[in-house]
């Protein structure tokens, strides 16, 4: 007979509840479920997320919910795991990932007027659904912008004879308008009289000529199909649905998050479900985080961000999720450390004009950033942080930005972005002060089709629209190894005010501008920069291989070293362009444009000691043409050309072509 003393047995009781407790898991089914289960196998689930909201988690703990079934609400996550027992969310079952879902299902429709219906709704409702499209807000011009005529020299108020309106219609109205090249904001209309139009909160530019703008929210303007407005005071949806309309599938936004973890919760996994149709975030980690993992979701058709990472989160990871078609932001961190972003298909971000984030930072793919404050050597800034080998595709704005230091951006796919807006990149980077982004590394990344917009501007057709774009007070950033293709602006820029920087080993092919450089803030400030090592194809007559502004010295020659790079022409010997002011007799400033070829660029300033310039215009002309190659997986890609002509770039014939993971090369294909 075993003896155990009094001590020892309650050990063993205690680690047997502990265990069970850990061990313990939670089934939902709200087409099987019953709340007043127990909640602890398949056949007894819960049936809501109500339900789940009231349980007290305990590390360890699994929440699973069943596989092909739709579960409306908020899931409140208040309760920590710990790293060897966290806290799991996450499905069961075989069929479609479980639906976490902000909407409910509009029914009680009746005729309203000849195309217009009315749905009751208790609930305030921010977004609208027919056939799983989002539908638009009562709104006037019925699309496009109208155009500010004048304004009166503030942010509030602007002037456009085309509104003849009696005094007092538009108030209320919402106002969505561009401001910048870069964002769009939205306020409310507080007074409307003789074509003026005076906002409620101040936009961050003078409000003026030229500059896009238009209302919504207004029932008058209810006049188009997939039109909606909602009446608060009469708690009341109308809908432009036509003659035909079927309200089978309609469905009104009414809740904000997705998935919301409080202050300070640790250690929680959240997987493998479907998350959709909320105002705000999809999955909000409300500040002080840490461990959580986020993997293997659908986040889609969320008003604001997909996944909201606020501060100061720490060793949390988001991978292999697929967010797409959010207004406003894909994924967002501010100020995290040691957050992986990896393996994520992120879409469709930011293509409705004024929806989503309102203000700067909107319309973005992926962003990692600080509070833009100025910062010193102790403030808490964005570090260690590493954004790999997702796939970010159709931005409004930019794709992928990462402020902050020490961090690292590797093999991601960047392509069709700035769709809406201009100023901005593919891969962007800022810094408020000195403090703010340094020491990264941007390295193997495959950047394409960079368009811009500056529609609803005075900024005229030619839109700033970069590859990757090394912007203000940034030093220490490497720009290694990547591939830019297609890009209206420049391919690779530094602007004014950065410092240190390095670019060197990309492959930059059919851009406008191949590598450029800015200086426009303060005299002297962009300095020690480097190109080496670059590869730049011009495919196009008009295409520059470098181009150098300062608009505060007079001349351009010591913001950057450029040394080391192969530069490509098929058309012409112009390679590079200058752009700088001189003083002239009576001190006013003259704009100075200068155009080089190599051997005169290299001869003026000293540049590419060791570079080299090869027009293949002659090749050109007997049909060769340039091909970019990529290679956007893992693995090494290994191409036969069999029955046709190839040649490298230096002419000479190939069979075969063999390229390293996240590597380019251009041939010169007979046609």
């Amino acid at each position: 007979m075993i003896k155990y003393s009094y001590f020892t047995l309650a050990f063993l009781i205690l680690s047997a509840i502990n265990s069970f407790s850990a061990s313990k898991t939670y089934y939902l089914s709200s087409s099987t479920g019953n709340n007043s289960n127990t909640g602890t196998d398949e056949l007894h689930p819960w049936k809501t997320i109500d339900r789940l909201n009231k349980q007290i988690l305990a590390p360890g703990n699994t929440v699973l919910f069943k596989c092909n079934d739709v579960f409306f609400g908020e899931i409140l996550i208040n309760q920590s795991g710990t790293k060897t027992l966290p806290i799991t969310f996450s499905a069961y079952g075989k069929g479609a990932k479980p639906v976490i879902s902000g909407a409910i299902q509009l029914k009680s429709f009746t005729a309203f007027s000849k195309n217009i219906w009315q749905a009751p709704c208790s609930q305030n409702i921010t977004s609208f659904y027919n056939n799983g499209n989002l539908q638009t807000l009562a709104r006037y011009p019925n699309s496009g912008f109208a155009i500010m005529q004048n304004g009166v020299n503030n942010s509030i108020t602007f002037i456009d004879s085309a509104l003849n309106q009696k005094p007092g219609y538009w108030e209320n109205a919402n106002l969505r308008f561009r401001t910048w090249d870069w964002e769009l904001r939205n306020s409310i209309v507080k007074k409307f009289d003789d074509y003026k139009v005076t906002i409620t909160d101040s936009s961050t530019n003078t409000l003026g000529k030229g500059w896009g703008y238009y209302f919504d929210n207004k029932f008058e303007e209810l006049d188009s199909l997939g039109e909606w407005f909602y009446n608060p005071t009469q708690k009341m949806l109308y809908y432009f649905g036509g003659a035909n309309f079927n309200s089978k599938s309609a469905e009104a936004v009414v809740l904000s998050n997705g998935i919301k973890l409080n202050n300070g919760v640790s250690n929680v996994n959240i997987k493998n479900l479907a998350i959709q149709k909320f105002d705000q975030y999809g999955i909000n980690l409300s500040s002080n985080n840490a461990n959580i993992a986020i993997s293997n979701n659908n986040i889609n058709h969320i008003n604001h961000t997909g996944v909201f990472v606020n501060q100061v989160s720490k060793t949390c990871t988001i991978t292999k999720n697929d967010i797409s078609f959010i207004n406003g932001r894909g994924i967002y961190a501010l100020e995290p450390e040691n957050l992986l972003i990896d393996k994520n298909n992120v879409h469709h971000i930011g293509l409705t004009m004024g929806y989503g984030v309102n203000g700067v930072n909107g319309m973005v793919g992926i962003t990692i950033t600080n509070n833009e404050v100025e910062k010193t050597a102790q403030s808490h800034t964005a570090i260690n942080n590493r954004i790999t080998n997702n796939k970010v595709q159709n931005i409004g704005y930019v794709g992928i930005r990462m402020d902050g230091a020490y961090s690292l951006m590797e093999n991601n796919i960047v392509n069709n972005v700035l769709l809406k807006l201009s100023d901005g990149a593919a891969i962007y980077c800022w810094a408020k002060s000195k403090y703010f982004t340094h020491h990264n590394v941007i390295k193997n990344n495959i950047i394409s089709n960079v368009s811009g917009s500056n529609y609803g501007t005075p900024s005229g057709p030619i839109a700033a629209a970069n590859g990757v774009y090394v912007d203000n007070l940034t030093y220490f950033i490497s720009v290694e190894g990547n591939t830019v293709s297609n890009i209206s602006a420049t391919g690779i820029h530094i602007n004014s005010d950065a410092y240190n920087n390095s670019v060197t080993n990309n492959l930059v092919y059919n851009c406008k501008n191949g590598l450029g450089i800015a200086e426009w803030a303060k005299p002297a400030s962009t300095i020690n920069n480097s190109y080496f090592n670059n590869t730049v194809v011009l495919t196009q007559p008009k295409q520059i291989g470098a181009i150098l502004i300062n608009w505060l010295l007079p001349g351009t020659k010591n913001m950057a070293k450029f040394n080391f790079n192969a530069y490509y022409s098929l058309h012409s010997d112009t390679l590079a362009e200058d752009y700088y002011n001189l003083k002239d007799s009576v001190g006013e400033n003259i704009k100075v444009n200068n155009r080089f070829t190599f051997k005169d660029w290299k001869n003026t300033y000293g540049y590419e000691t060791n570079g080299t310039f090869t027009n293949h215009n002659a090749l050109n002309q007997k049909g060769f043409y340039p091909q970019l190659i990529t290679n956007p997986t893992s693995l090494q890609k290994s191409q036969t050309f069999v029955n046709k002509k190839v040649l490298g770039l230096n002419g000479k014939e190939i069979t075969s072509l063999s390229l390293a993971p996240f590597q380019s090369k251009v041939i010169l294909v007979k046609l």
